[in-house]
């Protein structure tokens, strides 16, 4: 049985530093996780050099509909529902768009900053 660390996500102020991440942990056939307080995200270069992305997002998180839209407008799509988490897909297989490395790196880039743009509502008590 392998084993998959999850780290705590990092704050991308600009895309070199998404880019730096994606190079020194990602190559094909390997797969990165970001944990955050709502889901997770991770993130899989296959061997013919396609990029998944999947968005794990808590059912029980005050921040699951602008999440939801968020990833809705990136082109994700939902896959599953499991143990308290619905699951979004993104993957260049379908995307026309040959270069697929540029286009999953500003993709994942688009996903992190909504997770960590997202504020959970405020309630008046």
């Amino acid at each position: 049985m392998t084993t998959r660390e999850l780290r705590p996500a990092p704050v991308f102020s600009d895309p070199l530093s998404l880019t730096s991440l994606v190079d020194s942990s990602l190559r094909p056939g390997g797969a990165i996780s970001l944990s955050f307080p709502d889901g997770v995200v991770h993130v899989m270069l296959d061997q013919t050099g396609d990029w998944t992305i999947t968005a794990g997002l808590s059912l029980l998180s005050d921040r699951l509909a602008p999440l939801t839209k968020a990833l809705d407008n990136l082109g994700f799509f939902q896959a599953t529902e499991e143990s308290g988490m619905v699951y979004h897909l993104w993957t260049s297989a379908l995307d026309e768009n040959h270069d697929n490395r540029i286009t999953a790196e500003e993709t994942l880039l688009r996903v992190l900053k909504s997770f960590q743009s997202h504020s959970s509502p405020g309630y008046i008590s």
